[in-house]
């Protein structure tokens, strides 16, 4: 009952991995998962810097469960391509599993429930406790020893993985913060005489938001054709995600940016409260769209259609590069709010438990982190066909190829182990990497960081209150509904479904945590 349980938290839960994405985005024997302890390699460690101590016998096949945004004709020529190299610089043949998100979404709990042949896969931090219990994923602690490519990279941020004494798996490299943006037309914001740079919005002043008032009520004015706001698929996960700690889910945080280290509902916070308020005003003056809590669609592709000014998302050093590309339109960025490293932001690579040999897998996913070539390769496909080497050292389209007749492209490094070890597509800047650096250094971190809650002991409460909260939060959080006669019915709902337990048990292991530090 529990593994079935947690299927339905996988499936329900997995889209907020990817709240703070570009929008284009869990055996062998069981008992390897709970057991703290090494199960024996069938070799020693492959060089993972060079593999010029490659060991003789025969090559282990690691699967390797990806997300991409389609495959393409040259599918075959990649998977060829990343097998040849593996095999020459570590001796491993590499099976390429490539699903599209909304395949990843259904499929993964199935492979996962029928123990298919699985080496890695992509988990969210907050669903790691439900993966341990169903006995899907392997303590990777033992392995340690065999990731200095990872260790190089992510240094400490390593221990966002920990469950306990559990290491769930190793977090990719991408921005380790989520702050939530309005994303504007820079067209239309500089024939108004703007620049993003002339809003100051504070999250903690509500009265700061009539900036954006009197700016959507200008656009409408000029362009009444033009939907002033639009797209609302990340809308609730965006806004909780980027002020509060949740430890993985919304139903009991920390506030204040994570510096509070009483859990409390957000739900009930004069923060939501007033955000709610904010998108029922902007929904009342017409500047939303009116299929809003309906839409299925996202910013980026109403934006890319024509006839949006403005989305909500959450944003990273070169995210105005992503969305050029995203939707064709050269977009500023006005910031909502400041920037909160949790643990929770870390999306993960972890070690299915129907690996075969998961020693292997960590040292093919370390020699992944810092292999160029393989990072070109499964994000941007065949040098020479699907792109090329610009002068400044950046990857672009060959002559006579675009976005519409390329066999393989995905530009979704932002999923994959180590986005940085290859080539940057045009337009980013040559930087990047430092770029990003400073962003995730100047973020506030939390004081739960390192802190994972295990959901095990209230995992009913947990499948009861997602329920809930999918029946009334996007109508709140989009305007479309009455926030005060609403909120209060989504509150008593959450408190009925199971939400004070859920919060008193997250207290009392970030008590006892807190305690040890």
């Amino acid at each position: 009952m529990k593994r079935i349980i947690a299927l339905c938290l996988t499936c329900v839960m997995t889209l907020g991995l990817f709240a703070g994405c570009s929008a284009s985005p869990d055996g062998a024997s069981s008992g390897n998962a709970a057991s703290g302890s090494a199960p024996a390699s069938s070799s020693a460690p492959a060089n993972s810097s060079s593999g010029a101590n490659a060991p003789a016998e025969a090559p282990y096949e690691v699967n390797f469960l990806y997300v991409v945004a389609s495959t393409g004709s040259n599918m075959d020529k990649v998977r060829a391509q990343v097998n040849e190299l593996a095999l020459r610089e570590i001796n491993m043949s590499v099976n390429l599993i490539p699903m599209i998100f909304s395949e990843f979404q259904t499929q993964l709990p199935m492979m996962l429930a029928a123990n298919e042949s699985l080496d890695l896969f992509l988990i969210a931090p907050g669903l790691a406790s439900t993966y341990i219990e169903s006995q899907y994923i392997v303590n990777v602690e033992p392995y340690l020893d065999r990731v200095d490519n990872i260790k190089k990279y992510v240094g400490d941020f390593i221990s966002a993985g920990y469950v306990g004494d559990f290491l769930t798996g190793f977090p990719i490299m991408r921005e380790r913060s989520m702050p939530l943006g309005l994303a504007v037309r820079k067209d239309i914001l500089n024939e108004l005489g703007y620049s993003a740079d002339d809003f100051q919005i504070d999250s903690n002043d509500i009265s700061s938001y009539d900036q954006l008032l009197k700016l959507f009520a200008e656009v409408k004015a000029a362009h009444p054709e033009m939907t002033v706001f639009d797209g609302t698929v990340m809308i609730p996960s965006q806004v909780t995600a980027s002020f509060v700690d949740g430890r993985g889910n919304n139903f009991g945080v920390l506030a204040n940016y994570g510096q509070d280290t009483t859990v409390t509902n957000v739900y009930e916070s004069e923060m939501f409260r007033d955000f709610c308020n904010i998108m029922k005003t902007w929904y009342d003056s017409g500047y939303s769209s009116q299929d809003l809590a309906v839409n299925t669609d996202s910013g980026e592709v109403k934006m890319k259609a024509g006839n949006t000014f403005s989305i909500l998302l959450s944003f990273k050093p070169n995210t105005v590069q992503e969305k050029l590309s995203q939707t064709g339109y050269e977009l500023e960025i006005i910031p909502l709010s400041d920037r909160l490293t949790r643990s929770s932001n870390a999306a993960i690579f972890a070690v299915a438990n129907a690996s075969k040999d998961p020693a292997k897998a960590v040292e093919f996913f370390d020699w992944a982190y810092g292999s160029a070539e393989f990072t070109d390769l499964i994000n941007w496909g065949i040098e020479g066909e699907d792109w090329v080497e610009n002068a400044d050292g950046t990857a672009s389209y060959p002559d006579g190829v675009t976005a519409s007749n390329v066999g393989y492209h995905q530009d979704m490094g932002w999923m994959y182990p180590n986005q940085f070890a290859g080539h940057q597509w045009e337009g980013n800047p040559p930087d990047i990497l430092e770029q990003y650096n400073a962003f995730n250094n100047s973020a506030t971190f939390s004081k739960a960081f390192g802190f994972a809650f295990d959901s095990r002991a209230v995992v009913d409460e947990i499948v009861q209150l997602t329920a809930v909260e999918k029946q009334y939060l996007k109508d709140l959080s989009t305007g479309v509904v009455d926030v005060d006669a609403t909120l209060e019915e989504f509150n008593k709902a959450l408190y009925v479904a199971g939400l004070q337990k859920v919060m008193d048990e997250k207290q009392k292991q970030l008590d006892a945590w807190l305690a040890q530090q």
